[in-house]
C-alpha cells in the first residue's frame, strides 16, 4: 500500500474516531447514560423498575443543613457505575477536587461518595458507592501541574444519595458537592435456602455459557479455568467479593468483546477508506485536498458518500453491541448496584446472563442450518 495512503488513513482514524473505543457511547471517564435496558426486579420477582435518578439539581436552591444525625460525605459524580470491592485509581486535576482530597485527609475520614450521572439530563443516580482513599500521590511536578494527585481507592460499600446540601456549586464549580447519604447493606446478607438455590442455579447457568462459547469458538470467550473462580454469595470484602467479583469478571469480558468488535469495525472502515484513497491516487487526486498544512483531516472534506458509509458501519456495529447488551459501561451495572437485596441482584444478573444465552443459542441454530445446507 502506498505510504501516502497509510498516512492519510492514520489521520482519518484520528479525525473520524473510528477506532474500537468509538463503539462505546461511554468510558470509565465519560459514560453516556441511557435508559436502563435491564429491568430491576423486586426481591420476589414481581414487577420491574428502571434505574433510579434524583431530580436534576437546581443551582438556585439555597444551601441546606443536614438532617439530625445524618451522614454527610463529599460527593464526586463521575458518570460511570463503580462496583463494590474494586480498586479504582483516579487522576485529580480540578481545583475543587484537589480541595476535597485535602479535606478528607485533614479530617481523617478518607471517604466520599461516587455516583453515576445521566449525561442527557444531568441527573445523578440515587445509588452509588463509597470510595475509601488508600493512597494519594502528588504528581504536580511530573505532570507540569496538569494532574495534582493520583489517588488509589477501595470501594467499600454502597450508599444512597438522599440530597445534595450545596447545589449552587454545581454551577459555579468553586467547591465540591456535599451530600446527605445513607450506607446500604443487603437485608438478606445472611442468606437462606431459597437464595442458596438461586446461587447454585446461576452458577450452573454461567458454566453452561462457558461451554456454549467454547463449542461456538466465540472470540473472546471464557476459558474452562474460569469455572473454578466463580462465586455468587453476597461477598464481604476484597478477600471475599462473592457475586460482585463475578459481576466485575463479566464487565471485563464485555470490555474485551467491545475491543474485538471494535477492531473488526475498524478493519471494515479502513478497507473502505483505502479503496477510496487508492482510486483517488490512480486518478491523480490531490492529497492536499484532504490533509491541510497542519496535518489535519476534516470530516467535511471527505466525499459525502464515503462519510455516509463510515457512519453507517459505525452505527451497525454499535447497534450490534447494544442489541446483545454488551456495553461494559451500560446501565445494567447500575441496576445491579441499586438492587436492594442479594436475592434481587441475583435475579438481575440472571437476566443479564440470559441475554447472552439467547444470543449464543441463536448463533448455534444458524450454524446448524448452514451445516445442513452444506
Amino acid at each position: 500500500m502506498p505510504r501516502s495512503v497509510l498516512l492519510v488513513l492514520a489521520l482519518l482514524a484520528g479525525a473520524l474516531g473510528f477506532g474500537p473505543s468509538s463503539l462505546l457511547r461511554g468510558s470509565r471517564a465519560h459514560s453516556a447514560c441511557r435508559r436502563a435496558v435491564v429491568p430491576l426486579l423486586s426481591a420476589d420477582g414481581v414487577g420491574t423498575s428502571e434505574v433510579r435518578w434524583l431530580a436534576p439539581l437546581d443551582p438556585t436552591d439555597p444551601e441546606s443543613a443536614p438532617s439530625a444525625g445524618a451522614m454527610v460525605m463529599p460527593l464526586f459524580p463521575l458518570g460511570v457505575t463503580y462496583l463494590p470491592y474494586t480498586s479504582p485509581v483516579l487522576n485529580i486535576f480540578e481545583p475543587r477536587y484537589r480541595a476535597m482530597y485535602n479535606d478528607i485527609l485533614f479530617s481523617g475520614a478518607r471517604r466520599f461518595m461516587v455516583c453515576n450521572v445521566d449525561s442527557e439530563t444531568g441527573r445523578m443516580a440515587e445509588v452509588g458507592v463509597i470510595f475509601y482513599l488508600d493512597e494519594l500521590k502528588e504528581v504536580s511536578e511530573q505532570t507540569q501541574d496538569r494532574v495534582k494527585y493520583i489517588g488509589s481507592h477501595s470501594v467499600i460499600g454502597r450508599a444512597q444519595l438522599n440530597k445534595v446540601l450545596n447545589p449552587s456549586v454545581a454551577a459555579t464549580r468553586k467547591s465540591y458537592l456535599r451530600a446527605e447519604v445513607t450506607e446500604l447493606r443487603d437485608s438478606d446478607a445472611a442468606g437462606n435456602a431459597a437464595t442458596a438455590n438461586a446461587e447454585a442455579e446461576l452458577l450452573k447457568m454461567f458454566e453452561n455459557l462457558v461451554d456454549m462459547q467454547a463449542e461456538l469458538k466465540e472470540e473472546p470467550r471464557f476459558t474452562e479455568a474460569v469455572k473454578g473462580t466463580l462465586a455468587f454469595g453476597p461477598g464481604t470484602g476484597k478477600e471475599d467479593k462473592g457475586l460482585w467479583g463475578t459481576i466485575v469478571l463479566w464487565q471485563q469480558f464485555l470490555e474485551q468483546r467491545a475491543q474485538v468488535v471494535g477492531n473488526k469495525m475498524q478493519r471494515e472502515i479502513q478497507k473502505k477508506v483505502v479503496d477510496f484513497l487508492q482510486r483517488a491516487e490512480e486518478s491523480d487526486f490531490d492529497r492536499s485536498k484532504l490533509v491541510n498544512s497542519r496535518g489535519e483531516v476534516r470530516l467535511e472534506d471527505l466525499p459525502e458518500e464515503l462519510t455516509s458509509e463510515i457512519r453507517s458501519i459505525q452505527r451497525r456495529y454499535r447497534e450490534e453491541l447494544e442489541a446483545s447488551e454488551s456495553d461494559p459501561y451500560g446501565l445494567q451495572f447500575q441496576a445491579l448496584l441499586q438492587a436492594e437485596t442479594h436475592a434481587a441482584r441475583l435475579k438481575v444478573f440472571e437476566r443479564v446472563l440470559d441475554v447472552e444465552r439467547k444470543r449464543l443459542s441463536a448463533r448455534a441454530t444458524l450454524q446448524s442450518l448452514f451445516k445442513k445446507n452444506d
